[in-house]
């Protein structure tokens, strides 16, 4: 029998919006009737709450708050919970919170990149909302900083050394977060001018340190299959991954739900980035197979059952990123090996030429599934759960993968159902974290290329005298998101509703590859400001002409009480890489047909059929798997330097 009071749950600090309804819970045991009382503190006091007497405090949060919990018996046991804080964000509403919220980290105030003078003091923040309050973990450069658990990081005097790029890792019991990331850079005169040693390299590579002339990678995911089971965890860990490289210093594409033609046109755009010294990093997520030695990627257009022509030779991709005499190739596959339809007769292969720099990362063994875990709304696989907690690290690639088979081999949910297998011939100790020497590639310069990537906000004014702030987020490369918002509405209107919507020439690609239920994962907050309608824009790749959405208002003028729907349409322009692609389409499709007029002037033009996904079956389960709850992981993985193979049934050719 307790001869004391115990407390068994502690009350947990929490960073909320204003006027969010939130329970306080303590909960105890003792050797007798225990009685509860709350307070709060007040002006360097402590205040009792009326009519707090019980284990759960009900509370609107409108200011920040410390809290503690007194619990006592008739014997005058008395004993006070830790006192706990509620920190209430002032600039966010409870609109940027997803239905049913569990108190996952939300990030609503991202770091912003800053260019500032030598020996000039800066701050970068990142707030994130959470139940239990977020911890903060930030990273320069991909290394781990010791400022733990701050918000906010201060450089009292900035030197050349401080450069680089800075994102924050937000976190609490029921996952984390990664920011943006954001880059600190000095005046280039000054630069010049103060730095003993500069950013970039130039000439001969120090003793010991390898440099890329550039980083790319091509990251896709496929998730809604028109024959088969539809997949939840590619589009998250596509989504993490991009943001990850992309503080490694990447150019990233990141596609999601594409057809095999779309995935080969995107392969030949990755390929030509690459050049002699790039670092090519190529991740898949989705269906999958590998037969003899030979994997294979499924888009979501092939059929039931599949052949190895409906789908993607990974030894193809392998062997032309080869060719570009890259100083790097990884290639990252998140997805299946197991193969069911033994009929199919195997395409010829040669072997790769060894250059001693290719690193492959399987997420499963030969003949066995991959798992995704599925968490409420959304999933994540688990090859993606452990490779993100170490691809940050300045470790050789081959070790750092070896870092997350470790970690994955001691998860007690996927022993003896999945591990992941490593094979490699990398001659050199080269890391994802290495410097780039981007006065050789300046194409591949990540920010610039990030830049190119937005789209800046737009105006919208109606006649009427309304005018609309339209704002703009690449989830994706062929996915952005649109949010609209009221700036300005004259005195005499009155009850105004925005909505934004496709006309009916683009109805088919809202459809495409909807990215239920996990969507509020990736469009649930516009860098923390409140918006008035978001609109999300699926599958670019497929939309040849310009992309228009209408604009469509409805008001009530005060004057007269006359209810008044207004209308435009908007022109949004095309992300920077799906018009680079469309442009090269176009022109080689221009190409095709005057050969073909050439050729047979008499006949008719032939088109392909154009492979699309506007008819998309939902089916339970998939192998990629999307088994609920139960996953992956024994064994040891396969190190090997032996070299992959190269199907050559598949042609891609690079411009």
């Amino acid at each position: 029998m307790l001869r004391e009071i115990l407390i068994t749950e502690q009350p947990v600090c929490a960073t909320v919006p204003p006027d969010f309804p939130l329970t306080l819970r303590c909960r105890a045991q003792g050797p007798m009737m225990l009685h509860y009382q709350w307070f709060m503190q007040w002006e360097s006091t402590c205040k009792e709450i009326p009519g707090a007497t019980g284990p759960d405090l009900h509370i609107k949060t409108r200011q920040s708050q410390l809290y503690t919990c007194r619990l006592h018996d008739r014997n005058r046991h008395i004993l006070f919970s830790h006192w706990v804080k509620v920190k209430v964000l002032k600039n966010v509403h409870n609109g940027c919170l997803p239905q049913g919220w569990d108190g996952r980290p939300i990030i609503v105030t991202e770091p912003v990149s800053l260019r500032v003078k030598s020996h000039n003091s800066v701050q970068f923040s990142c707030y994130a909302l959470g139940i239990p309050a977020p911890k903060y973990q930030w990273y320069h450069n991909g290394l781990c900083l010791p400022q733990e658990g701050d918000k906010d990081i201060k450089i009292k005097s900035v030197k050349p050394g401080d450069c680089g790029s800075y994102l924050c890792c937000v976190s609490n019991v029921h996952g984390e977060r990664w920011s943006e990331a954001a880059e600190l850079t000095l005046d280039e005169e000054l630069i010049l001018r103060e730095s003993p040693q500069p950013l970039i390299w130039q000439g001969p590579r120090p003793p010991g340190k390898y440099l890329a002339s550039g980083k790319v990678a091509l990251l896709i995911g496929n998730n809604g299959y028109l024959n088969h089971p539809n997949l939840l965890a590619p589009m998250v860990d596509v989504y993490e991954l991009s943001v990850l490289l992309r503080s490694l210093g990447f150019c990233v594409i990141s596609l999601v739900d594409l057809t095999r033609d779309e995935m080969l046109m995107f392969v030949k755009q990755f390929l030509e980035l690459l050049d002699e010294g790039v670092y090519g990093l190529f991740y898949y997520a989705g269906h999958g197979y590998e037969r003899s030695g030979r994997n294979y990627m499924v888009p979501i257009d092939a059929p039931q059952p599949y052949r190895p022509k409906n789908c993607i030779s990974v030894q193809m991709i392998l062997q032309k990123m080869q060719d570009r005499k890259t100083a790097l190739n990884v290639v990252l596959l998140d997805t299946c090996r197991k193969w069911y339809n033994s009929d199919c007769v195997l395409s010829k292969v040669t072997p790769l030429m060894p250059w001693g720099n290719t690193v492959c990362g399987y997420a499963t063994s030969e003949n066995a599934e991959a798992y995704e875990v599925q968490d409420g709304e959304c999933s994540s696989g688990i090859f993606m759960a452990y490779l993100k907690k170490h691809i940050l690290k300045e470790l050789k690639v081959t070790h750092m993968l070896e870092k997350v088979l470790e970690d994955i081999g001691r998860d007690p949910l996927v022993t003896g159902k999945q591990v992941m297998e490593i094979k490699h011939s990398l001659k050199e100790s080269r890391a994802l974290t290495d410097e780039i020497d981007i006065s050789r590639r300046e194409q591949l310069n990540r920010t610039v290329w990030d830049q190119q990537s937005q789209i800046p906000k737009q105006m919208v004014k109606f006649s009427c005298g309304i005018e609309v702030e339209l704002r703009f987020k690449s989830v994706f490369s062929n996915l952005i998101h649109t949010f609209a918002k009221l700036t300005y509405i004259p005195p005499h209107l009155s009850d105004v509703r925005i909505t934004l919507y496709k006309p009916s020439d683009m109805a088919g690609l809202s459809h495409t590859c909807k990215l239920d239920p996990a969507d509020s994962l990736l469009t649930m907050e516009n860098d923390g400001e409140e918006v008035d309608y978001m609109l999300g824009l699926y599958s670019l790749q497929k939309s040849q002409n310009d992309i228009i959405i209408i604009v469509d208002l409805h008001y009530t003028n005060v004057d007269n009480g006359i209810r008044t729907q207004e209308s435009l349409e908007h022109v949004i322009p095309k992300p920077c890489i799906i018009a680079r692609l469309l442009q090269r389409t176009n022109a080689s499709g221009l190409e095709r047909s005057q050969r073909d007029r050439v050729a047979a002037p008499n006949n008719k033009p032939t088109t392909q059929p154009q492979h699309t996904a506007s008819s998309m079956k939902v089916q339970p389960g998939a192998h990629h798997p999307t088994n609920a709850g139960a996953m992956p992981f024994s064994g040891q993985s396969k190190s090997s330097s032996e070299p992959e193979e190269n199907d050559e049934s598949d042609v891609l050719h690079v411009l």
